[in-house]
């Protein structure tokens, strides 16, 4: 169930629909919310649904931000666009998974590049 749960998930993007609900799942998956809700505990050790789903959404988000090529894309848009509701609910879900800001973390990452650069 757990492998049926990744596959829908990840090669079809499905967590970066706006709005994705355990309910949505479970009811793609023709299964109980509780059944769903209750792998995600114990199969994927994530406090509930949303933390997982928050969890591969900032993962994704981490690619675009290090991206080079990316650099002009503000990151409101960054976050509106891989499924987060708000710039504050964006924010706050990134800082808890990396401990800063999504501002921050791209900086992080362009001075990285550059320190490779000159090296």
């Amino acid at each position: 169930m757990a492998q049926k749960i990744q596959n829908m998930l990840e090669p079809q993007d499905l967590y970066l629909q706006a709005n994705l609900k355990v309910a949505d799942l479970a009811r793609a998956m023709d299964v109980s919310k509780y059944r769903i809700s209750r792998i995600f505990r114990e199969h994927f050790k994530a406090r509930n649904f949303n933390q997982f789903i928050n969890q591969m959404r900032i993962d994704h988000v981490k690619t675009l931000l290090a991206d080079p090529q990316n650099t002009h894309w503000p990151i409101m848009v960054v976050g509106m666009e891989n499924g987060f509701a708000s710039v504050g609910a964006f924010t706050r879900a990134f800082k808890d998974i990396c401990g800063m800001t999504p501002n921050r973390y791209r900086q992080s990452t362009e001075k990285e590049e550059a320190k490779r650069l000159v090296v």
